[in-house]
């Protein structure tokens, strides 16, 4: 699972800044939704091919702490808010998973990138998916962040119905017992802390409707429709939210497979970053083959 969102940041397009070098603060950046929402991300890096990070539900883009910098010597490397969350705007009608993928459109047009990759958390991977549909020939991959584990995947109605009417009564008090499943037993309680109390700041009622739109998602559609390869980097379990990647059956929709890192939660580019990253860089190579 992932989820979250809130404040209202300010609302202009700006104009288009060469990337920062590597090592470099980042090009800080507000580009303009469809909607007029403002869309708040961080440009690094050099490189034709642009690696583009999305958080998940409850997030924003220091999520990728670990991993921006340390893919900027290869790669153009943007993070992003999504809407409803940290410094992005909150004003929008209907907040919908197709809307997130919209707005991925309007940044990676804004910054004129040629061949992107996007690599997604959480939610972030479904927003990838449908980003990728809207954008053909520009994103030639999709990588995701322990999601998109199985696209047949159904959630008992009554999990469903208990999750939503407990974020509805009682949304920071569920969100930290979230947090608490999503992670190992044995993980850092500073990092468990960090997650839950983002996610809690967020706006309820966005993040339900987020939350309820990314569950009523076809996954095998999305999978299709994205025409794209699909790799995963995903936890190989020990949580009590974990769900089985199931390869072969996520290869009958579309180019797929994933690796897996041990001893993790939903979370591995915050909990093993190190290993994390040397898993994204095999990753990145072999889409290049």
């Amino acid at each position: 699972m992932t989820l979250r969102l809130t404040g209202i940041a300010s609302l202009f397009a700006c104009t288009l800044l060469t990337p920062a070098a590597v090592g470099d603060e980042p090009v800080k950046k507000t580009v303009k939704a469809s909607d007029g929402l403002s869309i708040a991300c961080d440009v690094r890096g050099k490189g034709d091919t642009a690696l583009v990070f999305l958080h998940g539900w409850g997030g924003d883009r220091e999520y990728w702490k670990h991993q921006a910098d340390a893919f900027a010597s290869d790669y153009t490397v943007v993070t992003l808010d999504q809407a409803g969350h940290g410094a992005s705007g909150t004003d929008r009608k209907a907040w919908t998973i197709d809307a997130l993928a919209g707005d991925v459109e309007a940044v990676v047009k804004e910054l004129k990138l040629k061949r992107v990759v996007l690599i997604g958390h959480s939610m972030g991977g479904s927003v990838a998916l449908l980003a990728a549909k809207k954008l053909p020939g520009t994103v030639v991959a999709v990588v995701g962040v322990d999601t998109l584990q199985d696209a047949e995947f159904k959630r008992p109605d009554d999990v469903v119905k208990s999750l939503f009417a407990g974020l509805e009564k009682d949304f920071k008090g569920t969100v930290g017992g979230m947090a608490g499943g999503l992670l190992p037993e044995k993980v850092d309680p500073k990092l468990k802390d960090w997650i839950g109390e983002k996610a809690a700041s967020r706006d309820p009622a966005v993040q339900l409707a987020l939350i309820k739109d990314l569950f009523a998602l076809d996954q095998k559609k999305a999978f299709k429709e994205a025409g794209v390869p699909v790799r995963c980097i995903n936890s190989s379990g020990g949580f009590q939210y974990y769900t089985p990647t199931a390869v072969e059956t996520n290869k009958k929709y579309a180019d797929f497979d994933a690796v897996t890192i041990a001893d993790v939660g939903h979370y591995p580019m915050l909990e093993k970053p190190k290993e994390f990253n040397e898993k994204l860089h095999g990753v990145l190579k072999g889409l290049k083959k």
